[in-house]
């Protein structure tokens, strides 16, 4: 796997390639703050992994993001708002790293799990921007406790298999379970259903449905999500 960091920061560079250079899997760690450099090693075919912050003085993150469709784009910032994170995703970035979120180790296994097709999303504030308290509450109230917990888990990065061992119920109750959700959340996309329980703010799993409360969860730490319910 060869990697490349862009960030206008040099000290960030020179922890990632120190972090990855010998790591198991990894062949080449290359960096550069400049953007246009960073689209002529993708387009040579000289990466196949990058890690791209946000903020940067040229050209943020998010403009130069659909340039390097060629590799793996790993968004790897300081910004943790929900709605960076939808625009990164929908702009077909294959992951979501805030600084400091996870371990070393657990940040390469995340970085693989991106370039073997996975999404992964870790640190990321819940309800920064949040939606309107009334918006929130009803999306809330249409789901039940156990719609909450599955959801809760899938947001965690939890296969549909992972889920139901955890629940003790069935792969295909979880099936049901999270196509309701999708209708309920109004997306399509396992993706865009973390993004919007991630919106709905750190009590998300409470207050819902008639059944009772769900378990309110924190911040996201890593998720790893197949493309399909």
């Amino acid at each position: 796997m060869r990697i490349l960091a862009v960030d206008d920061n040099p000290i960030i560079r020179m922890g990632l390639r120190t972090l990855l250079d010998g790591t198991d899997g990894v062949t080449s760690v290359i960096d550069t703050g400049d953007p246009d450099e960073a689209v002529t090693r993708v387009r040579a075919g000289q990466v196949d992994v990058v890690l791209l912050d946000v903020r940067m003085p040229r050209m943020s993150g998010l403009e130069l993001l659909p340039r390097l469709s060629d590799a793996t784009v790993v968004m790897l910032t300081h910004t943790d708002d929900p709605s960076t994170v939808s625009e990164a995703l929908a702009a077909g970035a294959a992951g979501y790293l805030v600084h400091g979120a996870l371990e070393p180790a657990a940040m390469v296994d995340a970085i693989r799990l991106c370039r073997n097709g996975s999404q992964v999303v870790s640190g990321v504030s819940r309800g920064t921007p949040a939606p309107a308290a009334a918006a929130a509450a009803a999306v809330r109230g249409l789901l039940s406790r156990r719609e909450a917990e599955v959801m809760d888990l899938v947001a965690d990065g939890q296969s549909n298999r992972e889920v139901a061992a955890l629940l003790f119920i069935s792969e295909k109750t979880v099936k049901n379970h999270v196509n309701s959700l999708f209708a309920k959340l109004a997306v399509t996309t396992r993706s865009q259903a973390i993004v919007r329980w991630l919106q709905l703010g750190p009590d998300a799993g409470s207050a819902v449905g008639p059944a009772g409360t769900g378990p309110s969860v924190g911040p996201r730490t890593l998720g790893a999500r197949p493309a399909a319910p």
